[in-house]
């Protein structure tokens, strides 16, 4: 039933069907169903715990129009650009129709809109070189997907494709130690200042790792994870919170006793530490995305510093999610930027240079659950420790650990003198004031243009956000027109800046983004705000300004549908006990 409630989901966000339409299908689905769906939206919604206050709208704010809204000029428009857009990549829009009998993507129908979806083909790349991709058809594009954020240097530097191209004439070996093994983890521990670290063969593996080491430490079984974190694709962490509190699989094939073992909160939200303090004679560990990808604009270094003390005080473990943040925000990640030291941290391929790796970083005495920690091979000694059970063939892969060498070389290179995140300068700090002008020009744009867009940014990274529809068909209009404008995008709606990003490709990025955006407003893709009708605004704790909210009466309508279909939940759950 998963399909069905993301297509309820789906159509409630954009606004396809009425309240009673919605109200029906809510009531078609199953208890652990109903509490999906609430998840679903409450996800789309902005981050809780934000305060609202309802303000008069300013003159000539404008809102996003949605999918039930297209008029015959819209669907014009859409098909004169579906005609351009087939001549700009013919060969990529072949390549994505012939080759889908057998190739299996998720990918090609994430956020897929019926009106446009003639537009939403992915790209067939042939070069990836610096800030820059090529296509087969011949088109250049400034590459701000930083293939998912892994690629802090740009595409195939000179620096790890000269790596990679001498470890494998030297060959491979997988199985036993080479010499970059070890300057890698000695590397690693001088820049992140963890005390040993432990390489897997993806993020995903690093995390389902370090909730091992936790619920070894501790002999216990609860993991507290949050509200729109992502940590990886696997079980152990696929949990999503229903409206009760309670903690229900993440999707089809995920067993709900996984989801039973997590406790699901809400990222930045101090009344849920007490949850904590309460259960936590049962909880192993606290896993945090110290700065989610889902809203860079949430940095609650304060919750992080109380969560710290309370793991502390209670014996629990707390592991830091740094796939995005580690070596992006500073050598020391988010801990560093924050003054949070974690018990375990994982990271991802930042380090390996995209090649696809993932690192444990942490205390000696939770990463010695993995060898049974310091011993002699002379005299009597032997492991100490109880071990996890855990392995992989391409854990030391040496192709990729000559990759971590290169890149872990050239960060210290750039970061000489002191490793403390508080007081450096080093070029990640340089790399985010870049992202950070950036981000304010181009906020500033959109509030004189009174567009209900803004880019929400932390370090390198940064998102666009349609304030009033989040995932309706402008945001993907939007990204369409980047394309076409040379600028490409990832589904995942995350993009980054990269230090092969040159002040002119900056500038390139903002025009593009002007460009795309009054070619909508033009096209009336943005409609003016009905005189008199009051706007939320959010205070989102975070850096990026003019975050607010429109609420037009079809926000209001779906505002009271939302509380129709909870007050239904809790009705049903009533009944049930």
């Amino acid at each position: 039933m998963l399909e069905r409630v993301d297509e309820i989901a789906a159509d409630i966000l954009a606004r396809k069907i009425d309240k009673r339409a919605a109200v029906e299908g809510f009531e078609s689905l199953s208890a652990a169903d109903r509490g999906r769906l609430i998840s679903r939206l409450k996800s789309a919604m902005p981050a809780g715990g934000c305060a609202q206050t309802v303000a008069p709208r300013r003159a000539g704010q404008l809102r996003c129009i949605n999918e039930r809204q297209l008029g015959a000029s819209h669907l014009r428009f859409i098909s004169d650009l579906a005609d351009r857009y087939a001549r700009f990549a013919p060969t990529s829009k072949q390549n994505a129709v012939k080759h889908r009998r057998y190739l299996v993507d998720a990918r090609k129908i994430a956020n897929l809109k019926k009106p446009i979806k003639s537009l939403q083909f992915h790209i067939t790349y042939k070069t990836a070189v610096g800030p820059y991709l090529h296509d087969v058809d011949g088109n250049r594009y400034i590459d701000i997907t930083g293939d998912n954020g892994v690629n802090l240097f740009g595409g195939s530097p000179e620096l790890i494709a000269n790596a990679v191209t001498n470890r494998v004439k030297d060959g491979y070996p997988l199985v036993g130690y080479t010499e970059e093994l070890f300057e890698a983890a000695k590397l690693f521990c001088e820049l992140t200042g963890n005390e040993r670290v432990a390489f897997t063969q993806s993020g995903t593996e690093a995390v389902m790792w370090a909730v091992r080491m936790a619920r070894a430490a501790t002999r216990r079984s609860k993991i507290v994870i949050f509200e729109r974190s992502y940590h990886g694709l696997s079980d152990t962490v696929g949990a999503v919170r229903s409206h009760d509190g309670s903690s229900v699989s993440a999707g089809l094939g995920i067993p709900q006793e996984y989801a039973d073992q997590l406790i699901v909160l809400e990222y930045g939200n101090a009344e849920h530490l007490e949850i904590i303090a309460e259960r936590s004679e049962e909880i192993a560990g606290v896993l945090v995305e110290p700065v989610q990808a889902a809203q860079p604009h949430l940095q609650p270094g304060h919750f992080l510093q109380e969560l710290r003390k309370l793991t502390l005080e209670t014996g629990m473990l707390l592991i830091f999610d740094e796939m995005i943040t580690g070596f992006r925000v500073c050598p020391r990640g988010a801990q560093g930027h924050f003054g949070v030291k974690a018990d375990i941290a994982t990271y991802g391929k930042i380090a390996g240079g995209g090649m696809p790796t993932g690192m444990i970083g942490g205390a000696a005495k939770y990463l010695d659950f993995i060898d049974g920690g310091q011993w002699e091979l002379e005299g009597s000694s032997m492991p100490k420790l109880e071990r996890i059970y855990l392995g992989g063939t391409h854990t030391r892969n040496p192709v990729k650990l000559a990759a971590t060498v290169a890149v872990l070389r050239e960060m210290k290179r750039l970061c000489p003198g002191t490793l403390d995140c508080r007081g450096c300068s080093c070029f990640q700090k340089q790399l985010s004031a870049r992202t950070e002008a950036m981000a304010e020009e181009l906020n500033s744009f959109f509030r004189e243009q009174g567009l209900p867009v803004r880019i929400d940014y932390f370090s390198s990274l940064f998102k666009f956000t349609f304030i009033d529809d989040p995932f309706g068909i402008v945001r993907e209009m939007f990204l369409v027109q980047l394309r076409m404008n040379g600028v490409e995008t990832s589904v995942s709606g995350n993009f980054f800046l990269t230090t092969a990003h040159s002040d002119e490709d900056v500038k390139a990025i903002v025009t593009a983004v002007k460009s795309s955006l009054s070619t909508l407003l033009t096209a009336n893709f943005f409609l003016p705000v009905e005189d008199g009708a009051p706007q939320a605004t959010e205070d989102s704790g975070g850096t990026a300004p003019g975050a607010q909210r429109g609420v037009s009466d079809a926000d209001r309508q779906l505002e009271k549908l939302k509380e129709l279909i909870r007050a239904d939940f809790r009705k049903f759950e009533e009944g049930a006990h």
